[in-house]
């Protein structure tokens, strides 16, 4: 029997070359589902927090103080928004994997149900990161050996500080590997994000209108947040092959 054209075979290894075009495909051919995803996640929790928090809805162009500019969007997105839409999106492939059409209705309850689980995992490993800053090198080292705990959340049902040995451990071995494959994709997208963003940020210069250049950074953080959550979710899945066969 023929396999599904839209089934995805998730369990095996993928180097860069292939972890970067299934990603783009993948998004590409389900580009509604994964589009609707990313509006659902960035559009309310930037205009809730940046716009209304903020102020940006009302301030002038460049007006937000730092180092509340930089500093709480990056939060924003390490605690909210990058872990919800890695579930929502990996929910969405496991669809795929079992031969079914994804239905975004059905991956945005699915990640929002399961939320709770992978927030606090998170929320511990980025209270901890920033506990060691001062260092430079320790917050890199556990941002790449705890970059997996969205997806081993709802893969492995490990729960707070379990979650974050269990991304340790998927890591061992392959952190190198890891922290370039990660460095190399977010410089990929995030430039993809930046250019599609850089005649609205224009805009936003000449009106001088801070609301504009927060629709400027969301459509970036939009267009390029579902295909890293793709990204993601492979190299998982690349990880455990990877790990399964160094076992054998």
């Amino acid at each position: 029997m023929t396999a599904p054209p839209d089934r995805v075979d998730l369990n095996r290894p993928r180097d860069l070359g292939a972890l970067l075009t299934e990603s783009f495909s993948l998004y590409r051919r389900h580009f509604w589902t994964f589009l609707a995803i990313s509006v659902v996640v960035v559009v309310p929790v930037d205009s809730i927090v940046l716009g209304v928090g903020l102020g940006q809805f009302t301030g002038t162009y460049g007006s937000t103080p730092a180092p509340a500019s930089t500093l709480v969007p990056a939060l924003v997105r390490l605690l909210v928004v990058s872990p919800l839409i890695s579930v929502m999106v990996l929910k969405a492939l496991l669809e795929m994997s079992a031969g079914r059409a994804p239905r975004a209705t059905r991956a945005i309850q699915e990640g929002l149900d399961a939320f709770a689980q992978v927030f606090w995992p998170v929320l511990i490993g980025v209270l901890c990161e920033i506990g060691t800053l001062f260092t430079i090198i320790v917050p890199l080292v556990l941002l790449v050996r705890w970059f997996f705990v969205p997806q081993i959340v709802v893969m492995e049902n490990r729960r707070g500080a379990e979650a974050l040995r269990a991304s340790w451990e998927l890591t061992r071995g392959f952190a190198w590997r890891v922290a370039g494959l990660v460095l190399i994709v977010q410089l990929l997208f995030v430039l993809a994000g930046a250019l599609v963003a850089t005649p609205l940020a224009a805009l936003a210069r000449s009106l001088d209108s801070e609301a504009v250049n927060l629709a400027a950074n969301a459509l970036a953080e939009t267009v390029v947040a579902a295909p890293l959550g793709i990204f993601a979710a492979l190299l998982y899945f690349d990880l455990r092959s990877r790990q399964g066969a160094v076992a054998n």
